[in-house]
């Protein structure tokens, strides 16, 4: 009975780790959404922090930033709880619903399973570097415990490339899941990572994981961590120039 149903229902055919289906590429897509060759002028971003199980929290925010007057957002991580193929779709789908260009980053919770390739089929490679209105903006993985403290996670071979400044460069922010200094974070990386952000000038650097709110100065460089949902804020950027100011939005 048990190799009919298999066979015949297909009630066993879908399992909550499949790669197939669902959306793909998505922060390819929302790149090649971002206007190019515009004048420079003020723009605004939002950093959005853990989803998780926060459902109804992150629904609320995507809500909100449907009516703010934004250019784009960057999601922080942990955007499922399992890494399943259902919470991918449900996230995508959620995402989707925010009229503006929105990225996101991996963090350690959308490693389990086969997460990580659910992730790179759904949003595409975890590392990332684009500029838009004379910003650079870089997303990495720092999710380090989950390759074993390998000392390649995060990869600061192609940070140190990504963050090499260029003619008309007037702000970098870095964008990564775990924030260095974390027991989750590589301890042997902490130390060079932050050296390396601040040589390059980094002017923020964005994580969550802790799903609570921060925010201190390293050797210069202004590090923030973003609340999770649930706690119903998300940060708010406007740059201007050689301005950059940073709000925490309730909803």
């Amino acid at each position: 009975m048990l190799v009919l149903l298999g066979a015949g229902c297909g009630v066993f055919e879908f399992h909550p780790y499949e790669i197939r289906g669902g959306e793909e590429a998505l922060n390819a897509k929302a790149l090649a959404r971002l206007p190019r060759d515009e004048p420079e002028r003020p723009f605004r971003f939002a950093v959005m922090g853990d989803i998780q199980l926060f459902l109804d929290d992150s629904a609320d925010a995507v809500k909100d930033l449907a009516h703010r007057d934004i250019d784009l957002v960057v999601q922080l991580g942990d955007l499922t709880e399992y890494g399943t193929a259902q919470e991918y779709e449900w996230v995508a789908r959620m995402l989707a619903r925010i009229p503006v260009p929105t990225f996101a980053v991996i963090g350690n919770h959308d490693l389990m399973g086969k997460g990580g390739l659910l992730y790179l089929r759904t949003f595409g490679p975890t590392f990332q570097s684009f500029d838009y209105q004379g910003s650079r903006f870089v997303l990495f993985d720092s999710n380090s415990l989950e390759y074993g403290f390998s000392g390649r996670v995060p990869d600061l071979v192609r940070l140190r490339e990504a963050l090499v400044p260029e003619p008309g460069l007037r702000h970098i922010f870095t964008f990564s899941h775990v924030p260095p200094g974390h027991s989750d974070f590589d301890p042997d990386l902490t130390e060079p990572l932050e050296e390396l952000q601040a040589e390059a000038g980094v002017s923020l650097s964005f994580h969550a994981h802790t799903h609570r709110y921060s925010s201190e100065v390293r050797r210069g460089v202004r590090y923030f961590v973003a609340d999770a949902l649930e706690s119903r804020n998300y940060l708010l950027v406007t740059v201007s120039g050689g301005s950059v100011d940073v709000e925490r939005v309730y909803y």
